[in-house]
């Protein structure tokens, strides 16, 4: 039983790889206090699909018109947005930057969502979302980036039984990876 669990957890860590990639210098955000970020969902899968295929597939929530305005609204700004934020800043505090929606900044981190795997909930075989993103590093108003940080299947915490919540789980995961790499290249 012991090597059949050992095993368990061996496949699950190997399903849970995730990647980043980072390339271009970070050095420019020292010292700079603030930070706009933006986030762009134009294109974004979800689990390589439309999201109009999400939506036809998930058309089982309960007042399904509102949820489905919450999902493009609401809980990208309240819950994920949020939540990636709070993680990045209180991973970059030593830094002392702030990350925000900030007008007059110099810099803009730009957050590219490219797709949101939701995941599933089914007990002990539930899947945590896994999110793929380009995260670039701009002078503000203009479109060239000094850096870039791509996200390949980051993942959150599997057992969540509520798609918006596991959703939220990687984007705290993202935005406290981000924060990580910030940490080693911005000094």
């Amino acid at each position: 039983m012991r090597k059949l669990f050992v095993l368990f957890v061996a496949i699950c860590s190997v399903c849970m790889v995730q990647a980043q990639k980072v390339k271009g210098d970070l050095s420019p955000l020292k010292g700079q206090g603030k930070v706009n970020v933006e986030f762009v969902y134009d294109g974004v899968t979800y689990d390589g699909d439309s999201e109009a295929k999400f939506f036809k597939d998930n058309k089982d929530h309960d007042d399904f018109e509102q949820w489905k305005t919450n999902w493009t609204s609401r809980f990208r700004d309240d819950l994920w947005e949020a939540n990636f934020l709070e993680d990045l800043n209180d991973e970059v505090k030593g830094l002392r930057l702030d990350f925000g929606e900030y007008d007059g900044t110099t810099y803009t981190m730009i957050v590219k969502m490219i797709d949101i795997d939701p995941g599933s909930f089914a007990g002990p075989f539930s899947q945590p979302c896994k999110l793929t993103a380009d995260i670039s590093f701009v002078k503000t108003g203009t479109t060239d980036s000094f850096a870039t940080i791509t996200f390949t299947g980051i993942a959150g915490t599997p057992m969540i039984p509520v798609i918006e919540y596991r959703v939220k789980a990687a984007f705290e995961e993202m935005g406290e990876t981000v924060g990580e790499i910030l940490k080693k290249k911005v000094k």
